[in-house]
């Protein structure tokens, strides 16, 4: 039976996915269910899971069930609440969202499935925005289908019923198939009539089934006027299958032997992870309908520690970035203060926690503001510091103007006076061999020692990095540094360390630091005042 109207539950949403919902309402057809077994008669025999984008109440969906069918995936704008249907023998695994809109996330977790059913809603236009992801299908004949335009629908839509076929062929595994109810006057016009806007689809069906009248508005089993010029078209599509279709009229049933290509024949093929990212796209959709998120934040702090996770979607999104992932889950079990030690972490925790699109828990960023405020104030001098000493702030520094000009051991000129160069620091691991004797035996022996050093690295404008480190480092013979990961490019085999420290200071400007007179004026203020009485109490 269709019905015109919209309930009210999902006026809002529908009236947003289909520009044309006021005039046609949702268009929604429940097919009666010995139909649909008789339809579903075509089909391979090995279903494990089946799959419907627009199922109503389930009915097609139940009506398909096969002797190995296991899951059953139903998407619907509408919830159905209330609605059941009789003698049903599984559950239905369902997402309440806009098939149109659906397609994107599945399409996003990679969902394949091996069978699809589907009644869509007839003479209702998608807006082709919310199906982009068609335009970048893996099927050529998806991606040429899609570009097709009607010229009679409003601009930037496409029907209704097209629509889910290639969302359908999409979302095929290679075995995939399925098969699909519209207006056969519409599949006619769209897909095989000379010219048809979105003919390119048709390579894929392989029968073409023409049944007299609106079999949707039986009211028992399988009778329905028959006697009207309206006619009801059934494709059977299958993504292996490119030869196109063969027609056949009501009562008889396509001959399978039409379809070409590989087909599923073993349960045990299918994909085994159908319902993990089912259940990942149906979680994407109830957060867009406003429930709350299984997992507000990737980032989050607890009892001072930072924690991190992933929803079930963004574990499986092929648009999240792993690499991004990883460096998310490096802060795990850190805290603030622990990250805003060193330049590098407190750049990385910046980077993740504001610019990386996580969602990041509001706590977090305040405590991990606090925690750079605390530090820079505890690190502050008591006095202004020689050039040397600012050296251990010089890690927070990116760029470092040249005061004098520097040469490299054969007199060329490297770094000039009045230019500004790159500038990063990195620890950087090194080992020194020493001869002592042995405490038990008084004979030498040979030890090696390592440890840590911090590298000032200074590019030109080629990008060639030049090392500063400490002179004893340079040059004894005995230690060995190991040069940092990101300085073995364009080393030329030059050795580890190309300039000291004290070059360092001599041809480069190296930045003031405040003291904590200028850091802390408040708390300075007051602990000179204080000394002042402790000064005058003992006077």
């Amino acid at each position: 039976m269709q019905r015109t109207n919209i309930a009210p539950e999902i006026l809002q949403p529908f009236l947003e996915a289909v520009p044309n919902a006021a005039d046609e309402g949702q268009s929604q057809f429940d097919t009666p269910v010995e139909l649909g077994r008789r339809l579903a008669l075509p089909l391979a025999r090995a279903r494990p899971t089946v799959v419907d984008l627009n199922c109503g109440a389930g009915h097609l969906l139940h009506a398909t069930v096969g002797r190995d069918t296991t899951l059953l995936l139903g998407a619907d704008i509408d919830p159905c609440r209330g609605q059941r249907v009789e003698g049903a023998s599984l559950p239905i695994n369902r997402i309440t969202a806009d098939a149109s809109q659906l397609h994107a996330w599945l399409k996003e977790v990679g969902f394949l499935a091996d069978c699809f059913v589907l009644n869509p809603p007839w003479g209702l236009f998608f807006r082709r925005e919310r199906l982009a992801a068609l335009a970048e299908s893996e099927l050529p004949a998806v991606r040429l289908a899609f570009k097709g335009i009607e010229e009679r629908l409003p601009k930037g839509t496409i029907d209704s019923t097209i629509a889910m076929l290639l969302a359908a062929l999409d979302l095929c595994t290679p075995y995939g198939e399925g098969l699909l109810i519209g207006n056969d006057a519409t599949l006619q016009r769209l897909l095989f009539d000379p010219g048809a806007p979105h003919g390119a689809a048709a390579a894929h069906v392989w029968a073409h089934l023409v049944i007299p009248g609106n079999p949707m508005t039986a009211r028992n089993h399988c009778q329905w006027q028959t006697d009207k010029p309206f006619q009801t078209g059934v494709l059977y599509f299958a993504r292996d299958h490119t030869a196109g279709s063969r027609r056949f009229d009501w009562p008889n049933l396509p001959d399978r032997s039409w379809r070409q290509g590989v087909e599923l024949r073993n349960a045990w093929l299918a994909n085994n992870t159908n319902a993990e990212r089912w259940h990942a796209a149906r979680e994407r959709a109830g957060e867009a309908a406003g429930s709350k998120p299984k997992v507000p934040w990737n980032l989050w702090l607890a009892e001072g520690t930072i924690h991190t996770g992933l929803s079930l979607f963004q574990k499986h999104s092929r648009k999240i970035d792993k690499s991004q992932v990883r460096r998310l889950f490096a802060l795990n079990g850190k805290t603030p203060m622990d990250l805003v030690i060193q330049r590098h972490t407190r750049d990385e925790l910046l980077v993740v926690a504001e610019q990386s699109g996580w969602r990041v828990q509001p706590e977090l960023l305040a405590a991990v503001r606090s925690a750079i405020q605390q530090y820079h104030a505890a690190r502050a001098p008591l006095y202004p510091l020689p050039e040397i000493q600012r050296l251990g702030y010089l890690d927070e520094e990116d760029i470092i103007e040249c005061k004098a000009d520097l040469a490299d051991a054969d007199g060329q000129v490297i770094f000039h006076q009045g230019q500004r160069y790159a500038l990063r620091s990195e620890t950087v691991g090194f080992s020194r061999l020493v001869t002592r004797p042995n405490s038990f035996t008084g004979e030498d022996e040979e030890l090696q020692y390592s440890g840590q050093e911090l590298a000032f690295l200074i590019s030109t404008p080629d990008g060639t990095e030049w090392c500063f480190m400490d002179a004893w480092l340079r040059d004894d013979p005995t230690t060995t540094v190991g040069n940092p990961k990101r300085l073995k490019a364009n080393r030329n085999d030059r050795p580890p360390v190309d300039f000291t420290l004290q070059d360092l200071v001599a041809h480069f400007v190296i930045p003031e630091v405040p003291d904590v007179a200028a850091v802390q004026p408040e708390a300075y203020g007051a602990m000179v005042t204080r000394l002042a009485e402790l000064e005058t109490a003992l006077a």
